[in-house]
């Protein structure tokens, strides 16, 4: 399963997500991935909704444009409407036809979305990314299962707790993305701990954690 973080820009932290071999999704800046990266390209729409905002389509087509410059990440969102329902799918349809086909975009299923409306529209997408509230998410193997029917990628979004990302695992998606590790060094290395199995690498040790803690939340809370 691949993992992607939150957009970090600490070259600590590069450093280790290189050795493992992990990416970061990309909401706000223009990315450098590291060779064989495997970025994700956000578009944003959470983020506006959580602000209270409607979803900004002039941001979104100016990142893109940027973002298409560096390469083809390992995956990209279409454009959504959280809390949205089927409105929503029917707006990312819409979208398919202004964005590059030669980006692997990802459809965003949520609350309100049934399996028999994305199976009809699935060969369009290069995968189904998995959103919506806490009590959708328990749906995940069911739309693991038709993404991978058609051959296609299934992410989950927004693992924002160890539980979660612990169910990615279990019912076996092709890829998560999760902020968790990013609030502390501590949390870190704990979390290489859970995913990985073991503590292959770190570049914070518990002695650091003091020192660097509050610089380092300052920089990568979310």
């Amino acid at each position: 399963m691949i993992f992607i973080t939150g957009d970090t820009r600490n070259t600590k932290l590069i450093t280790i997500l290189r050795h493992y071999g992990w990416g970061r999704m990309v909401i706000n800046k223009k990315i450098h991935p590291y060779p064989g990266e495997p970025w994700g390209f956000d578009n944003g729409a959470f983020r506006d909704w959580r602000s209270g905002k409607p979803f900004d389509e002039v941001a979104f087509m100016h990142r893109l444009d940027m973002a298409y410059s560096i390469g083809t990440p390992y995956m990209a969102v279409v454009p959504d409407i959280v809390a949205g329902g089927k409105r929503s799918l029917e707006f990312s349809l819409r979208w398919l036809e202004r964005l590059p086909r030669q980006w692997p975009w990802y459809l965003a299923v949520q609350d309100g979305i049934q399996l028999q409306d994305v199976e009809e529209v699935l060969p369009l997408f290069s995968g189904i990314l998995l959103g919506g509230t806490d009590r959708f998410k328990t749906t995940a193997w069911y739309w693991k299962q038709l993404a991978h029917k058609h051959r296609k990628k299934f992410h989950y979004a927004r693992a924002g707790t160890p539980r979660k990302i612990e169910l990615a695992r279990q019912i076996s998606a092709d890829s998560v993305d999760s902020a968790f590790p990013l609030w502390s060094f501590h949390r870190f290395d704990s979390f290489i701990v859970a995913f990985h199995g073991s503590l292959e690498l770190t570049l914070f040790g518990p002695e650091t954690w003091a020192l660097h803690a509050s610089a380092f939340n300052r920089a990568h809370a979310v």
